[in-house]
């Protein structure tokens, strides 16, 4: 048997030759659980929310094809007008470029559409486990006008443009969706019980870099995964919502990612029933049930317009979060803000 001296010289030898290497930060922390154990620490692994998540949409996606195969034409890809999600990618920027016309026997020009998007770094899982707050955007569906959809977690929310570079720190403000998304991230972030933060305090650069840093992780979920339209109504959503098959699979993708902060956006309708029915606890907090509250999970749920629509109002949104956190902290003397990680 090894004495202690030559067991913590070669855990030495084993950690320098780790932080030498190109590891990813989840091959990492996974050798460096394998040295613990191998001293006689019984390390719990690391839940896997990023494969639980694409076993999800994997299933889901046979499902939607399997459903809609018969009303298609053999030669249409419906896996083309899926739009897989979750947590958001956090590796280098990528041009992406597509040439694709919408039925192949309709002699349209091909399209090419270009966006920059985020490739996955491998550490996804590792930052989401490790969050102090999970923030999980909540949105209707995907809006690609009847075309092909693209995976929401590559997302960068720079302009469609070959001409203004990731770097540059262009947020594409002509698509409301992704200004408003990229301000209420940075909003709800940097909102405490004692600040708030407003909007004429936030700058596109700003906004940007802090959606862009690795270590400011977050998801977003569609509750409909088949592409749609500039609008989707509520009869609509309320259908794919009622489909069991689709309702069991948004459930477990929901429950996986286990969030702290739920930004529901457009889900008026559904709520607090959608995550109630769940197994959540949520209740209104404000007169206008803006704010959602499960004390039995310290979890926050923010009942938010579409973030496409020209109604939304961001200040509104904020103030009635940071009065909540302010009245949770009074009444409970509960810091929501802190790390729920602890």
């Amino acid at each position: 048997m090894k004495s202690t001296k030559e067991q913590l010289l070669q855990i030495h030898e084993k950690l320098n030759d780790l932080i030498d290497s190109d590891a990813t930060q989840e091959d990492a922390t996974q050798e460096v659980n394998e040295i613990l154990k191998s001293i006689g620490y019984n390390i719990q692994p690391l839940k896997d929310y990023v494969a639980e998540n694409q076993q999800i949409l994997d299933k889901w996606r046979n499902v939607y094809v399997r459903k809609n195969k018969a009303d298609w034409p053999e030669y249409f890809n419906l896996h083309e007008y899926f739009a897989p999600d979750g947590i958001m990618y956090k590796g280098e920027f990528q041009g992406e470029e597509r040439y694709f016309k919408k039925y192949e026997e309709v002699e349209y020009p091909f399209y090419r559409i270009f966006r920059w998007i985020r490739i996955p770094s491998g550490e996804e899982n590792v930052l989401w486990a490790n969050a102090p707050l999970r923030l999980l955007f909540l949105t209707k569906d995907q809006n690609t006008n009847g075309n092909i959809s693209w995976d929401v977690r590559s997302e960068s929310f720079r302009y469609i443009s070959e001409e203004h570079k990731p770097e540059e720190m262009w947020l594409d403000t002509n698509n409301a969706f992704y200004r408003n998304l990229v301000y209420t991230l940075y909003g709800i972030m940097n909102t405490t019980t004692d600040k708030k933060t407003n909007h004429s305090e936030i700058i596109d650069k700003m906004a940007l870099e802090y959606i862009d840093a690795k270590e400011h992780i977050f998801a977003r979920i569609n509750c409909k995964k088949e592409v749609g339209g500039p609008r989707c109504t509520t009869n609509v959503l309320k259908n794919a919502i009622a489909d069991k098959d689709y309702y069991d699979l948004l459930k477990q993708q929901i429950l996986n990612l286990d969030a702290d902060i739920f930004v529901c956006c457009g889900l008026m309708y559904f709520m607090p029933n959608l995550l109630n029915n769940m197994g959540y606890h949520f209740k209104p907090q404000d007169n206008d049930n803006w704010i959602y509250y499960d004390s039995d999970r310290n979890k926050i749920a923010i009942n938010s317009y579409h973030l496409s629509y020209s109604g939304f109002n961001y200040d509104n949104l904020i103030s009635e979060y940071h009065e909540f956190l302010k009245k949770l902290y009074i009444d409970k003397h509960i810091d929501f803000t802190k790390s729920h990680r602890e």
